[in-house]
């Protein structure tokens, strides 16, 4: 919950932490447009250690709920994502290429189908760190050449409408939140509720089976005093 936390505060302050603070802002969010936006203004060892770190701040953990629950963990991060016709193929492909999708495109439903079907976590920790460090490189050199122009040209209009810009995207991020809670959709889900959905799901299903054994043994017990009745009669 608190990464994504991070992540809502990143995207809301980026106009006013990417021209102040870029580190600062890389620790809150590190998805592919911020570590472009920053890439140019943070030393190559903190961006990379930074960067890295903060993408794998959550795979590891959607890893084992996928091991630890299954089927149930996966469906579960497909209904919540609601973007059922990717996620699909994002299972599919994974079928096929499971070790090129964990090193290329370690999310939320990628890393719980690692642990679900069994990958060991000695080849899934090797290809998640592996694959980020990876792509982190990739987007600093193309933050620092291909799009350095333009990426200096979004700058510059950030701090010329410091206040209004962060006051927009401030704006935008409430109202995706609000979409998002009508919906009943997230866009990655939050780990401590699907952690605490299914436990839910195992402790109904417990409870089911102590229901169902209590019930079989009243009735064996009614048949067992019917029995009784009948020989002493």
């Amino acid at each position: 919950m608190a990464v994504a936390v991070a992540a809502l505060v990143g995207v809301a302050l980026t106009p006013t932490l990417a021209t102040t603070h870029p580190l600062a802002l890389l620790v809150l969010d590190a998805r592919n447009r911020t570590l472009v936006l920053v890439a140019k203004h943070i030393d190559l060892a903190p961006f990379v250690v930074v960067a890295v770190l903060r993408r794998l701040a959550s795979d590891p953990l959607y890893y084992i709920l996928g091991r630890r629950y299954g089927e149930r963990a996966v469906g579960w991060i497909e209904r919540r994502a609601g973007r059922g016709g990717v996620l699909r193929l994002t299972e599919v492909v994974f079928r096929r290429a499971a070790y090129p999708m964990v090193f290329l495109f370690p999310g939320a439903l990628v890393c719980a189908l690692a642990g679900q079907t069994g990958m060991h976590p000695l080849a899934f920790a090797a290809l998640n760190v592996g694959g980020t460090a990876a792509v982190v490189v990739v987007l600093r050199v193309f933050g620092t050449t291909v799009l350095a122009d333009p990426v200096e040209a979004v700058l510059r209009f950030f701090r010329h409408h410091r206040v209004v810009t962060t006051m927009a995207s401030v704006a935008l991020v409430l109202v995706w939140l609000v979409v998002q809670k009508i919906t009943g959709r997230a866009e990655t889900p939050s780990i401590d509720e699907l952690e605490d959905e299914l436990l839910g799901e195992d402790r109904s299903e417990a409870e089911e089976g102590v229901e169902a054994d209590g019930d079989a043994g009243m009735g064996r017990d009614r048949l067992d005093r019917e029995e009784d009745s009948g020989q002493e009669r």
